[in-house]
């Protein structure tokens, strides 16, 4: 079964399989329409729903509110048809991503483990695989079952690779998990603008626990452009065990590559390693030396911890300007 969507004022229309957002539909069809996260979280892709009917494939999408209820406004991201729909979009010509997103069918070709319940995932999309250091990827994992990986690897133009923690009762963590090589499942990607700016400047780059993917893709490529920040960098990474360092040592080894960069591994019970900070992530950043208006921060890792730095930095003074962060976490 397929819906006509038809854009106002234009009157540009599309087909839309009950199975796949609105986005994704006008993506198919070659319409452009404008979109950041693809998780409903940023609102690039509102729309209002002039006529028809739609489901979320996420209720509680963050971007809607009370009033986008009531003015009967959506997110194509997250939207999916009941009906023939009429749509008219925010005001605003739609964004050029750096690089448009696609949507493809993969094969998972490898599973490495990392840690306790920690694995990587390496898969090779058809078309290749073309995204920026920073960005995610949206992977298909059953019916409605849609969830964000950021890349931990630098684009060679055919492979991308996720990090996951299988978590007890994770719809989406315990469906990638029983995946195999060979497996094959759909795909979304790049989304994301947590993508580094190489200007000179000091920088602070804080993962937590999983988070270490997008920084660790960041710093890979800070190491292998050798950009040169000309301040100090300092990269942090924490976990709750030593044992949950998941890849710390290769986030060590592109951190020893970048000028004037210091790694900090961080962990919240006590430890007897003598390069380990002992701590959370307010902790170490509270230590370090910065200019408020001259730094920059990237930020990865679970939603509470992404937050808690967020509200730490805007006290400190810190324009969110110069925060980048995921957009789904």
């Amino acid at each position: 079964m397929t819906f006509q969507v038809t854009i106002e004022p234009d009157g540009r229309r599309f087909r839309t399989l009950v199975s796949e957002t609105l986005l994704e539909a006008a993506r198919r069809n070659g319409i452009a329409l404008p979109y950041e996260c693809g998780w409903g979280h940023c609102g690039s892709c509102k729309v209002t729903v002039v006529e028809g009917q739609t489901d979320l494939m996420f209720p509680a999408a963050p971007a809607l509110t009370p009033r986008d209820q009531k003015l009967n406004r959506t997110v194509a991201c997250q939207a999916i048809a009941c009906s023939d729909l009429v749509i008219k979009l925010s005001p605003g010509e739609p964004q050029s991503p750096a690089i448009a997103c696609r949507t493809q069918e993969a094969e998972l070709v490898a599973v490495e483990e990392l840690a306790p319940e920690i694995r990587r995932f390496t898969l090779r999309p058809e078309g290749g695989a073309d995204f920026l250091p920073g960005q995610y990827a949206i992977l298909h994992l059953g019916d409605r079952l849609r969830r964000a990986y950021s890349m931990c690897n630098l684009p060679d133009g055919e492979t991308l690779q996720v990090i996951s923690k299988r978590y007890p009762g994770g719809a989406g963590s315990n469906a990638l998990a029983v995946l195999q090589p060979g497996d094959r499942l759909t795909l979304e990607s790049p989304f994301g603008t947590c993508t580094l700016k190489p200007r000179p400047g000091r920088k602070i780059f804080i993962a937590g626990g999983t988070g270490i993917s997008p920084i660790l893709s960041l710093v890979r490529q800070a190491a292998r452009d050798s950009v040169d920040f000309a301040a100090p960098v300092d990269i942090v990474y924490c976990a709750r065990r030593v044992a949950d360092l998941a890849a710390s040592d290769e986030l060590a080894e592109a951190a020893a590559a970048i000028a004037g960069a210091t790694y900090t591994p961080c962990v919240e019970e006590e430890t007897s390693q003598p390069d380990h900070a002992t701590g959370r992530a307010l902790d170490v950043l509270a230590s370090l030396a910065y200019d408020p208006a001259a730094t920059e921060f990237y930020v990865a890792g679970p939603p509470v911890m992404v937050n808690a730095v967020k509200s730490h930095l805007k006290e400190a003074g810190v324009a969110i300007t110069r925060i980048h962060y995921d957009s789904f976490g």
